[in-house]
């Protein structure tokens, strides 16, 4: 299925960013982010499809971006900044792929809550991947 081969696609490009890679329910990020930074990736989306013999599948990606930060919001802002560049760097390495045809959409949010006790910076990054192929 084309969401499995997204999601792989995903997991390769945040791990060449230096990046350890979660998916699943975002109820386990706490237990089983384990070292920072991380990616928690949510289950990619179908959210349109097109075509026939040559299809075109559009999936929603939402990832939350984490690295350690400091306390004060300064600190966290060069760290928040940083993970945007990451997300935008990932979007280029999804639309390097042959079989991607567009990434489109990125919407990166800090977020003011870490996921973790840890304290962590967190950044969601939201985006669309339109992926073709023939039946």
């Amino acid at each position: 299925m084309e969401r499995e081969r997204v999601t792989a696609a995903v997991r390769g490009a945040v791990q060449e960013l230096g990046y350890a890679f979660h998916t699943g329910s975002e109820v386990w990020a706490v237990a089983q982010t384990m070292r920072l930074p991380a990616v928690w990736l949510a289950a990619p989306v179908l959210k349109r499809t097109a075509g026939r013999r040559e299809r075109r599948d559009t999936y929603g990606v939402r990832l939350r971006f984490m690295a350690a930060a400091m306390a004060e919001e300064a600190a966290a802002e060069g760290v928040w900044a940083a993970l945007e560049r990451d997300a935008s760097a990932l979007c280029d390495a999804l639309r390097a792929e042959a079989w991607v045809r567009s990434v489109r959409g990125l919407k990166a949010v800090p977020e003011a809550k870490p996921l973790t006790p840890r304290g962590e910076a967190v950044v969601t990054a939201e985006f669309e991947v339109e992926v073709f192929y023939c039946n």
